[in-house]
């Protein structure tokens, strides 16, 4: 496998039912797996029709669920468009979708490497708003973790963001192999190009950069745990994570997170009532 790769957005690779292996489907689905066959972790693009839904097992490790489109419903919790639900490792939730759904799916090859969820034997499951746990808004910019590694049950890590100007990263390598998938807008690193729908494999300690356009990008960037980011041109190492970034928390009380319409949701315990 390259420690760089792009795969492409193809019609022709989905196919009927939901590929991840954690999960059995009721209902109608199609989808297609969008990471390098033999990478650590895994990213699954799917469309749910209508009241289709996904009943996890308990042997699997921490795992996300972004939903790009439509909503879903967890444990009498909704998760709407834009908003994104992470299950612990061994919990065994069922979640539905309201109407046709587009989400996209990532875990870990290994369930015993996916994060701290799979050393404790957490059973939670977090439901996040389109905000985010915390966000860093700028004009023509917009980031937000859904997930930042820091919580003490699990070790997702997933972020949005994006530019709406032309933009140039620095040199740059992350300590976690990561995943981004491009939502809109297109990115370069060198020769290679990736626009929406395609996936961008890098692996751990890997030098790159990326360039976007006049018009900007967004995408969704994962990986299963913990991650450090290294300046190459300086040395200098910078934890990725809401706090120590400066991000803005979005939280009431400490772990409920808002969703727009100003529901408040406990995400570790699944039969907590909906406060303002």
């Amino acid at each position: 496998m390259r420690t760089v790769e792009v795969v492409r957005a193809d019609p022709g690779t989905v196919r009927a039912g939901y590929g991840a292996p954690s999960c059995a489907l009721t209902g109608s689905a199609a989808s297609a797996r969008v990471c390098p066959p033999d990478a650590s972790i895994w990213m699954l693009a799917a469309r749910l029709e209508a009241g289709a839904s996904l009943a996890f097992d308990s042997a699997h490790g921490d795992e996300a669920l972004y939903v790009w489109a439509g909503e879903l419903s967890v444990d009498g919790r909704i998760c709407p468009e834009g908003g994104a639900i992470v299950v612990e490792a061994g919990a065994s939730p069922r979640i539905e979708a309201h109407g046709l759904s587009r989400v996209l799916h990532m875990g870990s090859r290994d369930p015993r490497a996916a994060g701290a969820g799979a050393e404790v034997g957490a059973r939670g499951v977090h439901v996040v708003g389109p905000r985010g746990v915390c966000e860093a808004i700028e004009p023509g910019r917009e980031t937000r973790f859904f997930a930042d590694a820091t919580c003490p049950t699990c070790g997702v890590w997933l972020l949005y963001t994006s530019r709406s100007f032309a933009f140039e990263a620095p040199v740059h390598s992350h300590s976690q192999d990561e995943l981004i998938h491009v939502l809109r807008g297109e990115i370069s690193l060198g020769a290679l190009r990736a626009g929406p729908g395609d996936t961008l494999f890098v692996a751990a300690d890997q030098p790159y950069r990326f360039r976007a356009g006049a018009s900007g990008f967004a995408y969704l960037n994962y990986r299963r745990a913990a991650s450090v980011m290294t300046m190459r041109a300086t040395g200098e190492t910078i934890v990725e994570n809401g706090r120590a970034t400066g991000m803005k928390p979005l939280v009431d009380g400490g772990d409920a997170v808002l969703d727009p319409r100003d529901r408040a949701f406990r995400p570790m315990a699944a039969k907590a009532e909906p406060s303002r």
